[in-house]
Order: C-alpha cells, then structure tokens, then sequence
C-alpha cells in the first residue's frame, strides 16, 4: 500500500513512532485501542432500544446546492465560536481563541488545497473488501459489523436524542477519553431552532434491545457546535454544510477503556480509501454496518469531500476515516452528513476545524 504522506498542524501532531503496547495517551489527535477493559454505564440507565427513529440526512439539490466560503474575515472568524448546551441547560459560548483566528484568516487569503496526485490505499485492513453505505449507488454491498466489542468497533456507537417530536438517531465516534464526534444536524434541529436533548451515546450497540448494548449507555455533560451552523443558516441546509460538526462531552471516560479514533488535518489529502462505519436506518435496528469507498482527489473541497458510499438516515455523524499506514492509526478525515443524487458528502477536517475540535477535547 502507498503511504498517506501526513501535514498536520502543530496542536494535532499525531504519534508516528508506535510501540507493541497500546497507546493510552489523551492527546488530541491521536489514536487509542484502549485498555482492553469491559465496562459499563452506571449513571444513566435511560436506554430504551427502539424508541428512536433514524435522523433524517440533510439532502443537497442543485438549487441550494453548499454555501459559498465566507470571505468576510470577521464574519468567518464568528463562524468558529463554541456555541453548547449543558445537561443542566445552561447555554455556552466561547469566542474563537486567537489561535483559531490567526488561522482562519490565514486559511481565506491560501490557496485552494490541492491533491499531489499520488495513489493512496488507506482502506482499514481490519475491514476487509470494500463496503458501501446508503443513498444507493449500485449494488448494497456494505457489511454488518458482528462482534462490536472489540476496537475500532468498540469506540464507534450509536447516539440517540429527543426532539420536540421524539427520539431520533445518528452515528457518533469517540476520538479521546470523554469526546464524541458526530454532526451538528444531530445535535441541533433548525426546523425546531433549538437544541435537541437527553444525548446518549450507545458504544458497539448489536441489536434491539438494551441487552445488545454490551458497554452500556453513556449520559452526556455538554453538548456542542460551530457557531456558524446557527447562525449562518439560511433556510436551507446547504446555507451551513461547512459548519456540520459536532461535540458531546461524556460524564464519564469511557475511551480509557474502549479506545478511540484519531483525527488530523491532512493539508495534502488526495486519493484514498474512506472508511465509513455506523448504524443506517434501512438494516436493522441497533445493528452496526460497515463500508469503504475510494475518495477522489478531484472530489476533495477545502471544506467537504464527497464519495459514493452509500448512506442512509442514522447514518448521519458517521466519522469517515483513513488507515493511516505510517502510523498504524485510524484517523478521521471527515463527517458524513448529506446526501445527493449524485453523491454523499463528509464534512472535511481542514485545519481550522481540528483546531476547534482541539479546543473541546477532553
């Protein structure tokens, strides 16, 4: 396999010297298989399998199509706050810090990034062949995922939460100690204009019933994002598609135990292998699948790329991420979190949303 040549920013350096033990190391951007350790929820207890319907994935026509980058620096660098909501409910926010400013304001006056041509074979040997997802492109080939506690599985879950309608599901990814990684549109409804809540993340959840969750459900503390998926929206979804990311903090840490995905800033992200894995509302419910497809180089925007694996709704949040051969990591390069007709699209982990994800990570 060709190696995936890594340009990572300085607050995201990613461990390359790998030694026979695990890493356990809570460094953002780095990845961890765990201790090994089984464990389980005692604080929420809350799960109830079935109740929850599958998230509907945002769809991108011609007519709306993605928003145009903002070139406004001051309205880019408001785009960047921290906007959350506690358990407790109290809101959250957080300015940009100058680092992150510095950055986006560097990012608006550079150049578009650019692939260097290279082939890249960065599918997850722990896979297999490739997989594929769902809004259909050609025969389903994706895989069920059956023996969910072990890892990379096992930090990959299932998220539910409650809308002023109802539960509703989506996929999420722990990438540190007590950090999950999933979409904004899952967090936060623009139809309600408001929150959604009681966030429970279900780790290598295999089924219907609260038996198949084998670590258990995890309460949150907080939840997060971007500032500009709010406030940037214009009555449509393409208005805030590069502001699709979201953050939940965990009351407990759970990835000491399950492990958890890295994630980087690849500046020269050209051809590869996605890796795509969660919990799509067309197989059964609770039931983990897992797909790949190749990402090309002419497909990869500044703030999003897009790929035909296919995806369904519950899908939503799924971390699309590369094996990265030089480090032996699993590294998230991006969030799947729309659908159209010609392709699904993942929301791309550029340097200024590492940075942002940074400043969240615990």
């Amino acid at each position: 396999m060709t190696k995936l040549t890594k340009s990572i920013i300085a607050s995201a350096l990613l461990s390359t010297a790998m030694s026979t033990a695990p890493v356990f190391a809570a460094d953002p951007g780095s990845a961890s298989a765990g201790n090994g350790e089984s464990m389980r929820d005692v604080t929420s207890g809350d799960f109830k399998a079935g109740r929850a319907k599958p998230i509907t994935t945002p769809k991108l026509t011609d007519e709306d199509s993605r928003a145009a980058p903002l070139t406004d620096e001051k309205a880019a660098v408001k785009s960047y706050g921290i906007v959350g909501r506690s358990a407790d409910g109290k809101e959250i926010k957080i300015e940009p810090s100058e680092a992150l400013r510095e950055l986006i304001i560097k990012e608006l006056n550079a150049p578009a990034n650019g692939a260097d041509g290279a082939e890249r074979k960065t599918e997850d040997p722990g896979l297999g062949e490739g997989e594929a997802g769902r809004q259909v492109f050609g025969p389903d080939d994706r895989e069920q995922v059956r023996n969910t506690k072990t890892y990379p599985f096992s930090a990959i879950g299932y998220l539910e939460a409650k809308s002023k309608t109802g539960y509703g599901s989506c996929s999420a990814t722990l990438i540190g100690p007590r950090t999950v990684l999933t979409a904004a549109h899952c967090l936060y409804s623009h139809e309600d204009k408001d929150w959604l809540s009681d966030y429970l993340f279900v780790p290598g959840l295999n089924g219907s019933t609260a038996d198949d969750a084998p670590f258990g459900a995890f309460a949150y503390e907080s939840a997060y994002v971007l500032q500009g998926f709010i406030d940037n929206y214009q009555g449509y979804y393409g208005s805030v598609i590069p502001w699709d990311l979201g953050i939940i903090t965990l009351k407990q840490d759970v990835g000491t135990n399950l492990g958890w995905l890295g994630y980087a800033n690849y500046d020269d992200l050209g051809d590869f292998t996605a890796n795509l894995v969660g919990y799509p509302g067309d197989k059964p419910m609770g039931t983990m699948w897992k797909a790949s497809c190749e990402v090309h180089a002419e497909n990869i925007a500044p703030e999003y790329f897009q790929y035909d694996c296919d995806t369904f709704p519950g899908s939503s949040g799924s971390s699309v991420y590369a094996y990265d051969t030089n480090s032996k990591q699993r590294i998230i390069t991006g969030v799947n979190v729309a659908e159209s007709p010609e392709a699904n699209t993942a929301v791309r982990l550029n340097a200024a949303n590492v940075q942002w994800i940074n400043s969240l990570y615990k």
